[in-house]
Order: C-alpha cells, then sequence, then structure tokens
C-alpha cells in the first residue's frame, strides 16, 4: 500500500466538486481531486438545464452548451396551457460531459492535482489530519489536513466522514430520443405522467430532445407511460408500442436524487458539498448551480480554517449556516410544495392551471426567476382558490 500527502483532498469531479477545488486552489491551497472514472464522466443522469444566472455568475464554459431554452410551456391533465417567455434567454441545456470536462480543466489550469481512477474505500481521522483508502488498480492511502465530499450521497463514506443522512429522495429517469418541432421547454403535470411532480421534454440540439421524469416510486413506468401521451408520442422519432432494437431502453438513464438539507454537512476536518449535503433544488430536482454556490462557500471557509489551524467541527460548522443562509429556505419551500403536490388531484391541477392562466399568472411572472423558486412559491400559496384546494394539507406561512 502506497502512501501519499496533500492539503486538501476533494472526492467527486463533479461541478461541485470542480469548483470547490478550484476556488481552494485559488486561494493558495494544495488540493488534489479525485475522480473514479478513468476517464471523461460520461453517462451522467442529469437533464443539464443550467440558468443564465450561473452562466453569468460563475462564468461556466459556454462551449459545452447544446442548445438555448427562450420559453417554457406547461401542461394541466386536461391539457391547460400556461406559457412563459421572458423575453431574454432562460437556460442552457448542456453536455454534462463537455461541461465537466470544461470545469476541471479550469481547475487544472489553478494547480489542482487531478486523478483519475480512484475510487475511496475507506476514511479515518488522525491527530493531524484524514486518511482516505483508495483503490486505483493497488490500495492506496492518501493523506490530508482535511476532506471534501461530493461524491453525492454515499452512505458509507457520510457515516465515516460524520455527516448526516438525507431527508428524503426523488428519482429522475431521462432519455435522448429523436424529437420534432421543439422549440421550448415543456412541462407536464398530472398523475398520469409525473404523480406529484412532473414530466418535461427539453431540446437537445441535432433534432433530438432529452424527455424525462421525477417521481418517488415506479419512475421508469412512469416515463414509458409519459412517451404514451399525444403531444410526445407524435412526434417522437421512434414508436414506443414498436422499437424492435429498444432504442428507448438503451437510452433510458436513472437515479436516485438527494431531497433536503443535509445536516450535519460538515465534521471534524471534512465538508459535504453539492448533492452530498442536499445543496439541490427541490422543486426540480437540478444541483448544477446550488452545488457550485456551496461549493464557493465550502472553499471560503475551509481556506479560512486551513489558515487558521481551525479544522474542527465547531469552527467548520460556520459553513452550515453560511450555506444554508443562501440556500436553505429555497430548498425547504420546494419541499413544502412536493407535499401539497403529492396531496393534488388532476382536477386542483386543472384548477389551478385555470388560475395562472388569469390574473394569479401575472403575478407569479413578475417574481419568477430560473434559480430561485421561493417569491413566485409565496405568491402562488397567497391565491385564495389555491388556498381553499389544499388548506388541509399546506400552511401557507410555511412558505414565509
Amino acid at each position: 500500500m502506497s502512501e501519499r500527502h496533500c492539503e486538501v483532498i476533494v472526492v467527486g469531479a463533479g461541478p461541485a466538486g470542480c469548483f470547490t477545488a478550484l476556488n481552494l486552489a485559488e486561494a493558495g491551497h494544495e488540493v488534489t481531486l479525485l475522480e473514479r472514472s478513468p476517464g471523461p464522466r460520461d453517462g451522467i443522469v442529469c437533464t443539464g438545464i443550467v440558468g443564465r444566472e450561473a452562466f453569468g455568475h460563475l462564468d461556466i464554459p459556454d462551449g459545452s452548451a447544446r442548445d438555448v431554452i427562450r420559453r417554457a410551456r406547461f401542461y394541466s391533465p386536461a391539457g391547460v396551457q400556461v406559457d412563459f417567455e421572458p423575453g431574454t434567454p432562460l437556460a442552457h441545456v448542456v453536455d454534462r460531459t463537455a461541461f465537466d470536462t470544461g470545469l476541471l480543466e479550469r481547475a487544472e489550469e489553478a494547480g489542482v492535482e487531478v486523478r483519475h481512477g480512484y475510487e475511496a474505500r475507506g476514511m479515518h481521522r488522525t491527530d493531524n489530519g484524514v486518511v482516505l483508502e483508495c483503490r486505483n488498480g493497488a490500495l492506496t492511502s492518501l493523506h490530508a489536513r482535511a476532506l471534501v465530499v461530493a461524491t453525492g450521497h454515499q452512505p458509507w463514506l457520510h457515516k465515516a466522514a460524520g455527516f448526516g443522512s438525507p431527508p428524503s429522495w426523488v428519482t429522475g429517469v431521462h432519455a435522448d430520443l429523436p424529437f420534432e418541432d421543439l422549440d421550448a421547454a415543456e412541462l407536464y403535470f398530472g398523475n398520469d405522467v409525473a404523480p406529484g411532480f412532473f414530466s418535461w421534454a427539453v431540446p437537445f440540439g441535432d433534432g433530438k430532445a432529452r424527455l424525462g421524469v421525477l417521481a418517488e416510486n415506479g419512475a421508469h413506468r412512469i416515463f414509458r407511460k409519459f412517451l404514451e401521451i399525444d403531444p410526445i408520442r407524435r412526434r417522437l422519432g421512434v414508436d414506443p408500442a414498436d422499437d424492435p432494437k429498444d432504442t428507448i431502453g438503451r437510452a433510458m438513464r436513472s437515479r436516485g436524487i438527494v431531497q433536503g438539507t443535509v445536516d450535519p454537512s460538515y465534521a471534524e476536518r471534512a465538508l459535504a458539498v453539492g448533492e452530498a449535503a442536499g445543496q439541490v433544488k427541490t422543486t426540480t430536482a437540478g444541483g448544477i448551480y446550488y452545488g457550485m454556490i456551496g461549493g464557493e462557500v465550502a472553499a471560503e471557509v475551509l481556506s479560512d480554517g486551513l489558515k487558521r489551524d481551525r479544522l474542527d467541527a465547531a469552527w467548520l460548522s460556520r459553513y452550515q449556516e453560511e450555506w444554508e443562509s443562501k440556500l436553505g429556505s429555497e430548498i425547504d419551500a420546494g419541499l413544502e410544495l412536493q407535499r401539497v403536490a403529492q396531496g393534488m388531484s388532476d382536477s386542483d391541477i386543472d384548477q389551478l392551471f385555470k388560475a395562472l392562466s388569469g390574473g394569479l399568472g401575472a403575478a407569479v411572472r413578475q417574481v419568477v426567476r430560473f434559480d430561485w423558486h421561493k417569491p413566485a412559491l409565496k405568491v402562488l400559496f397567497r391565491g385564495s382558490r389555491l388556498r381553499r384546494m389544499v388548506a388541509r394539507r399546506f400552511a401557507p406561512a410555511e412558505v414565509a
């Protein structure tokens, strides 16, 4: 077993891990970034929608963008349509392999040492650091003053580090498929196509769309059912009922997505970032932007601790306080929306869409932002019709 030493180990080279490593390196720290994939990260289960605010704030590489979303259309179970077109681009749809590779290259340029093919297998603390045991052909022990976990939820690693567990999960399924006449992001609601959540079709360039669903249970079955509805089936380049080459099945990707704050997301000499900390939009299950915001906060707190030689849990608890002050109320508001949505009938959803087609929709549009949904939710739940609809399931004061 070989042994190596560095100042900070970051495990996981997704957006949150890369951005944390980049910020630490720019602050003057020696960082080793581990990625279990032997080469570029591919097969990533993520719709890849990144808002324009994120591109501007985080200086994200534009070269990874596959398409632009300029408008969104929302459909109720009965086909009531609500359009949203702000006049400026809402978001980019990125190729996650290209996106992650671009961030990784930026981290390397800042001085981060990147090691591919390293899978974490064990972790323990010493008097002056942490030891991470990794498999890369042979077993290797890496020693560092501090550890950042950016792997998503890894139960054994969370337990070893001393982090909390996620409150809940949702399953996401998507597939990139041939598709016609799609000039907007389309979101479909209803208990047949996405009970409690939504299904979607977004442009993905070159005559393709990325189609997907979120669901608590039965996501693969629900996804297949979504492809059968007329607005989707008639534009789909493969027949869901006659697919001898199983084009759809081979294109499908799925995974569980953390929902809710992981508390604590800090421990002695260790921080969790991105989905590992629950830094995920609970309205859409998107985690790129929130994870990178968490990475910025983690790098700032950890850098300060490294310079002061204060890496105890009490000192690093600042991290939880600071990232929750930025993201926590948004995450909580989305969880309340999920709770309401789980109890809504198709008739309830149709009534809501009719309200959104009128004055309620105009009020929501005034405050809606692509990555920040709480202001729009406050307006939504202030509407008297919706308040009556969900009065027995939801207290509007909770989205305060």
